[in-house]
């Protein structure tokens, strides 16, 4: 971000947050959220594409609850879609975001989503990028189940050894990374969580209610959606159920994993083009 867009802290529903903003407050105003165990930071590796949008929008980026500098529960039942959700709801209130564009990438994609559902009065519109396992578990193919578990164990790992040492043993296993500089970057990445909460975010959203598809059928807002493929983490499984079942969803499939941060400029031209049907 530029140096204008300063960090700020709010309580949000019982817990300080760290946002961020970019762009003319005469703007309509976009939420967006990062992915789990993420932070602005993580979507700050994207400045191209924010400064193409904030031509036309104003930009809210901030720390989910228990990420990055924001404060969070050691409750597992205190992360949950809802929670997520409500409190994207709150921070947009809270700089003054007139029916916002709502929207985010992997776990902030399916925040977002719930604000659709649940509170459709709320969005002007909703971006949703790389969205995860959606739908019941009977809808998850077997490379997304071997996918989730790996996330268990990490959560499990985080809980009986701790942070350091789940990382130490994490960077000798086959498949952390495939070059030494993405095992050293991606080690980084791990350690930079918050100790405290990282296990109960994970535990929590496992155990979160998920909708089942045709609940998306009552998203009023227009969706757009960014998927790629060879990814099970974000299966283009649940951006085609999105594409089926949102009544006005524009659906945006790369070729290749990561194809949308990889072409950040791109990603940011699509989501003008889109916002200019949106009043």
């Amino acid at each position: 971000m530029p140096p204008s867009a300063v960090d700020q802290f709010a309580e949000i529903n019982g817990f300080e947050l760290r946002y961020r903003l970019q762009g003319d407050a005469g703007q309509p105003l976009a939420i967006i959220g990062h992915g789990l165990l993420g932070s602005i930071e993580q979507l700050g590796d994207h400045q191209s594409a924010f400064d193409l949008l904030a031509e036309r929008i104003r930009i809210l980026l901030f720390d989910a609850r228990g990420h990055g500098q924001s404060d969070g529960p050691e409750d597992p039942g205190a992360y949950s879609w809802e929670t997520l959700g409500e409190d994207m709801i709150a921070i947009a209130t809270l700089v003054g975001g007139s029916r916002p564009i709502v929207g985010g990438a992997s776990m902030s994609a399916a925040s977002a989503l719930w604000v659709g559902v649940e509170r459709p009065q709320v969005p002007r519109a909703l971006v949703i990028m790389a969205p995860p396992p959606l739908g019941p578990r009977s809808l998850r193919g077997e490379d997304e189940r071997q996918a989730l578990q790996m996330l268990d164990m990490l959560a499990t790992a985080v809980e009986s050894f701790g942070l350091d040492e789940t990382v130490a043993m994490a960077k000798t296993l086959p498949g952390f990374a495939p070059t030494a500089d993405e095992i050293e970057s991606r080690a980084d990445w791990l350690l930079s969580q918050n100790p405290r909460t990282a296990f109960h975010i994970i535990r929590g959203l496992f155990s979160a209610p998920a909708h089942e598809p045709a609940d998306y059928g009552k998203i009023s807002a227009p969706t757009i959606v960014f998927a790629h493929e060879g990814d099970p983490l974000h299966p283009i499984r649940s951006a085609q159920l999105l594409a089926e079942h949102v009544p006005d969803c524009r659906l945006h499939t790369g070729p290749e994993p990561n194809y949308w941060p990889g072409h950040p400029e791109e990603f940011a031209r699509e989501v003008l083009a889109f916002l200019e049907g949106v009043s």
